[in-house]
Order: structure tokens, then C-alpha cells, then sequence
């Protein structure tokens, strides 16, 4: 996802569950087609946000700690 005035960059890091509507067109085979269609990303966002899934760290005492960071779930609708 990339930032706008649209779309800010809470818009990745609130909701609990992501749900993206995706056509089959647009799903790239990894991060290198990624960067070779979007070469320069930060010539036209400030922030862009790649949702794997829910978040994890273990700073703090070293405990692990899942989805403190961006939605708890996704789910993928193909069309």
C-alpha cells in the first residue's frame, strides 16, 4: 500500500482484519517484480506498507509478541 492524501499511513496499522480485493492481474511473483514495476518508491509516497500478516517482536524482555503492528488477519479475495 502506498501513503496518499487519500489513504494515509494509519490506514495499514488500525484495522484487525485486512481484506484485499486483488485481480488476478495484479498479483506480482515476489518483491523483485515489485521493485522492477515500482522502481523508485519514494518519489511518489512517503510510506509504503507491504501487510504480510499480523506483526511480531520480541524487544520488550524478549517475550514474543504477535500483531502489536498491522492487522491480525488477511484475507485475499481473487477476482
Amino acid at each position: 500500500m502506498l501513503a496518499s492524501r487519500e489513504e494515509a499511513r494509519l490506514i495499514s496499522l488500525l484495522p484487525p482484519v485486512h481484506v484485499a480485493v486483488v485481480s488476478r492481474e495484479r498479483i506480482l511473483s515476489g518483491l523483485d517484480e515489485l521493485l522492477s514495476t515500482l522502481p523508485l518508491p519514494a518519489e511518489q509516497t512517503s510510506s509504503m506498507v507491504l501487510i504480510t500478516g499480523p506483526s511480531r517482536t520480541a524487544d520488550i524482555e524478549q517475550i514474543l509478541v504477535r500483531g502489536v503492528h498491522g492487522p491480525g488477519e488477511i484475507h485475499v479475495v481473487i477476482v
